[in-house]
């Protein structure tokens, strides 16, 4: 009677527990999504090096940033929501590669941003949006970028931490090998933290009524004025002999001569010298009335003749 190898090599084998299935992180969901992104858009090979996570407030992630990179809004249903940023190498690599096809061993230059080299890395920064979706599923990350899309660059970091919302930011570094053991390469994405209250983005005004409320905003802005009755010209010498007691002339002032300075030593109007609830005060005083003089007549040596 023959058997069988196959059944009998089953029935002979010990048994496995089944296969145990490793948690997706979110560091390897954004590893996943770099070297996928970098290899479909930009045909670039790279390895991820290191990935750090942060949760920072708007101000502690503003100061978390360095500010030689290159920062780009990221914008979800045309609001602004985060940002995206690239060190100057990660950057230059991605123009390295779509103009010389390779990546240079030679570290790029620091030096500011053009509109080019941002149209040239927008690429890469488009393919990490489109594939973090898909490789967070199950992960942390999990809808934390859902349906988010790039922006324009931001002028500087200042530009960027004054008109994004104060919120609590996931900050994701992302350090990867563009040359093993010659360059590497950083991406920063810093997006609200989707796992706390819904954070509202900043209220854009379309009811016309702009002008207003920057008026009101700015009228609440302090301002110092300095109130001059007189000026005059001492002595160090005369001055050093002053004493308590010792009367001073104001030549020429009266309580209508006070003047009115901004910080800036420019005058901006002209005020009386008075008392209100028994201290000093200065009513401010409506500008003179501009007086109209005639034109004198032209003495007859200056009369043309016309003829």
């Amino acid at each position: 009677m023959t058997v069988d190898n196959t059944i009998l090599a089953r029935m002979t084998t010990r048994p496995t527990a089944g296969a145990v299935e490793v948690p997706l992180t979110s560091t390897r969901a954004l590893r996943l999504a770099v070297t996928r992104a970098a290899d479909r858009s930009l045909g670039m090979t790279l390895t991820v090096a290191k990935v750090t996570e942060d949760l920072k407030p708007l101000d502690a992630m503003v100061a978390l940033l360095p500010d030689e990179m290159s920062f780009v809004r990221l914008e979800r249903g045309g609001g602004l929501v985060g940002l995206v940023a690239l060190d100057v190498q990660l950057r230059a690599a991605a123009n390295e590669m779509q103009t010389m096809g390779r990546v240079s061993t030679h570290k790029a230059a620091d030096r500011p941003h053009t509109g080019t080299d941002m149209m040239l890395a927008a690429p890469l920064c488009d393919g990490v949006l489109s594939l973090l979706p898909q490789t967070t599923r199950g992960s942390d990350l999990d809808g934390w970028v859902d349906d988010v899309t790039l922006g324009d660059p931001f002028e500087s970091l200042r530009a960027a931490s004054l008109v994004m919302a104060d919120a609590d930011y996931r900050v994701m570094r992302v350090t990867v090998d563009l040359v093993p053991d010659a360059r590497q390469g950083e991406m920063i994405i810093a997006l609200p933290n989707h796992q706390t209250a819904a954070i509202s983005t900043p209220e854009v005004m379309t009811d016309g009524t702009w002008n207003k409320r920057m008026h009101a905003a700015v009228s609440q802005a302090p301002a110092t004025l300095q109130a001059v009755l007189h000026k005059m010209h001492l002595t160090l010498g005369y001055v050093d002999g002053l004493e308590v007691g010792h009367i001073l002339p104001l030549s020429g002032a009266t309580v209508g001569s006070v003047r009115l300075f901004a910080p800036d030593d420019v005058i901006v109007g002209k005020a009386r010298l008075g008392q209100s609830a028994g201290m000093r005060a200065v009513r401010i005083q409506a500008p003179p009335e501009p007086e109209l003089r005639d034109i004198p007549a032209p003495k007859p040596a200056e009369i043309v003749n016309a003829d």
